[in-house]
């Protein structure tokens, strides 16, 4: 199995479309009361989206999980600009690494100062199968209004030892029990037309 492409699935104004990313990223505009979806998987390379929230009440969901196996170098940028007030934004970053691979996220939030009562959030989530794997996260909120709020974290670790031994303990086989929990950690981040790929990745690299 060899995927050659990001998937990224976007709803914005009732439409949705699937879209190939290259390196050279996207750039989209939430114009006022409108709100902006994506979906993305990312297998290898970088993948680039830059978000200017427009007009007041304008909202922004960006989910991406990253697959990184073997010697892949995975590079996930999120860029939100918070141009008006009353507008809000979330970032969710889910990541699997195994073998040699290499992976970074960087988010930022930029809310300048007089875009007022701004909801902003950035949360990123991986965890490393492999002690020869290495994961990067590099937070970045530029907030200049006062009253907002505004809030990141982000947590890079192994598989919880205690659920894996309680699913094993129920029968399950260790490598099976393994991909259950690695299934459960992004199945809430990703649209369900992605589940296949993953099924797909885990069964290569998991």
């Amino acid at each position: 199995m060899k995927i050659t492409n990001n998937l990224c699935l976007i709803t914005q104004d009732g439409q949705t479309k699937t879209v190939n990313v290259s390196s050279e990223g996207l750039r989209l505009v939430v114009p006022d009361g409108k709100e902006l979806n994506l979906s993305a998987l990312v297998f290898d390379g970088t993948f680039s989206v830059r978000v200017v929230l427009a007009g007041a009440e304008a909202k922004c969901r960006l989910s991406c999980v990253y697959l990184s196996g073997r010697k892949s170098e995975n590079k996930i940028r999120f860029d939100v600009q918070h141009q008006a007030g009353n507008t809000y934004s979330e970032q969710i970053v889910r990541g699997i690494l195994t073998d040699r691979a290499k992976a970074s996220f960087e988010g930022t939030i930029r809310i300048p100062k007089d875009s007022q009562k701004c909801d902003a959030s950035q949360n990123h989530r991986a965890v490393v199968l492999s002690d020869a794997a290495s994961v990067t996260a590099i937070p970045e909120l530029e907030i200049y209004a006062d009253d907002v709020k505004c809030a990141h974290g982000s947590a890079i670790g192994s598989l919880d030892k205690t659920q894996l031994f309680y699913l094993m303990s129920r029968g399950v086989p260790a490598d099976v029990a393994k991909k259950m929990l690695l299934r459960a950690f992004v199945r809430d981040v990703l649209d369900d037309s992605f589940e296949k790929y993953v099924d797909e990745w885990m069964g290569e690299h998991a």
